[in-house]
């Protein structure tokens, strides 16, 4: 027999070492899957710092807002008296409108994410249910399955 051939032995060999190396390759995916979605929830999260920073905001704003209210409520002020305070509340309306969509824009993208690391098989209106989302009546929107 010629030495530059291999016998069936060693073919064989070759042939399960190659099966080995595949599912290692895929539990080594599947690992990788489960990091980067650990990642993402890290990444996501806000230090205790921040979140008090934004709970300082959000008090400052929550007393101005009660302010306001009171006084609307007294009648000392009108809700909108003229042409360019009306102009100014569309305005301002825009403006929150705008910031509303594009920080639905940003969630979407954010969710994207968050189901590139979630199980397959599951349709996005399950993980909506199982993590406590609530839409605003597009449930058909998210009722796919995962890719």
């Amino acid at each position: 027999m010629d030495d530059s051939l291999m016998s069936m032995t060693d073919l064989s060999t070759i042939d399960q070492r190659t099966q080995d190396l595949q599912r290692q390759i895929k539990t080594a995916k599947g690992h990788e899957r489960l990091l980067k979605a650990h990642l993402a929830s890290l990444n996501t999260t806000s230090t205790s710092d921040d979140t008090r920073a934004r709970i300082a905001v959000l008090e400052l704003e929550k007393d101005e807002l009660i302010q306001r209210l009171e006084e609307l409520r007294s009648g000392r002020i009108n809700a909108v008296s003229t042409a360019e305070e009306r102009e100014r509340v569309d305005r301002e309306l825009d403006d929150w409108t705008k910031k509303a969509k594009s920080r639905k824009e940003i969630f979407m993208e954010l969710w994207a994410f968050v189901l590139d690391g979630l199980p397959e098989g599951k349709t996005k209106g399950q993980i909506w249910e199982e993590i406590g989302l609530e839409s605003e009546g597009d449930e058909e929107s998210h009722d796919t399955e995962v890719d």
